[in-house]
């Protein structure tokens, strides 16, 4: 998790009517291959040795990138981009006419809010989830409807997701919304009807960062501190038990843990490839790398 900074306005929270969707990524063409069938920039996928993705178009050098996220449709993707000292945004890319366009800001809120980060598709691709801030700590976490175009009617969730500061927002294929609660600095689980929560309560991890569950419930990955290290974190992986609850977290192996830090987990949509951020660029800034999600299985308890 990178330091959250302290916006520059404070803007009241409220639900914003839908004047025209907010376009995903509107820079222009990207380089290099495009496919409508490559959800992925034309970039090679990786193996059970992870690289930097999107080199130049996504991880660039002098920003902090991490939470992507791909819609399920396999046609935008949007992550964050944090910039030292001037807060975080998200950007996106979208395929317009066979080809994607190059990755540019993303305003989710329509410019209500200045610091928006960490956003999500639902697995079904109608929603995103995010989250907002503008006073240090407080972050709170919304949703938008995603149109054909981009995205509107963007508004905080309610009670209780909203009693405390939280962010990370990730749906699981089941409906329900996984969160980090920073004031209980544990891992959340909300319960969601017709896109309003009923209930939130802990998810039963016995560590947590940010956390992303995988497409069939099966496992979750999240990012916590270091067996070796408090001051360095890595990337876990804890597997569901047969009475329904999480098993203890595992340490990835070293394709995705190395000596510098590793966070923000989040899986393609298909389940077969891992997406985080590694903080080895100079001064500790991060790109976002991917790596087969082989090297889950590779670290199952036996």
């Amino acid at each position: 998790m990178t330091t959250i900074r302290i916006c520059a306005a404070v803007l009241a929270m409220g639900a914003l009517a839908c004047s025209g969707p907010v376009e995903v990524g509107d820079g222009g063409e990207a380089d290099g291959p495009t496919s409508t069938s490559d959800p992925y920039l034309g970039e090679v996928p990786p193996t059970t040795e992870a690289v930097v993705f999107a080199p130049g178009k996504v991880s660039i050098e002098g920003r902090y990138e991490y939470a992507l996220s791909i819609h399920p449709a396999g046609d935008r993707l949007i992550f964050t981009v944090e910039i030292p000292d001037k807060g975080a945004s998200v950007h996106g890319s979208s395929i317009r006419d066979g080809s994607w366009t190059k990755p540019g800001p993303v305003e989710l809120t329509g410019g209500a809010k200045r610091n928006e980060m960490e956003a999500f598709f639902s697995p079904d691709g109608k929603r995103v989830f995010f989250a907002v801030y503008c006073q240090g700590m407080d972050v709170r976490i919304w949703a938008a409807e995603v149109t054909p175009d981009g995205f509107c009617d963007p508004h905080p969730l309610g009670e209780p997701v909203a009693q405390d500061p939280s962010f990370y927002p990730v749906q699981a294929n089941d409906g329900s919304l996984y969160y980090t609660n920073l004031a209980k600095r544990a891992v959340f689980r909300a319960i969601l009807e017709n896109g309003e929560v009923t209930s939130a309560e802990s998810a039963g991890l016995e560590r947590g960062g940010h956390a992303f569950p995988s497409p069939d419930g099966s496992f979750m990955v999240l990012d916590s501190a270091s067996l070796d290290s408090k001051e360095q974190r890595d990337i876990f992986v804890a597997f569901r038990t047969d009475d329904g609850s999480w098993g203890s977290p595992w340490p990835l192996g070293p394709a995705v843990n190395t000596e510098h830090s590793e966070t923000c987990p989040a899986l393609s949509p298909d389940g077969k490839y891992l997406f985080f951020s590694r903080y080895n660029e100079p001064g500790g800034i991060s790109d976002i790398y991917w790596v087969s999600s082989e090297v889950i299985k590779l670290a199952a308890p036996v």
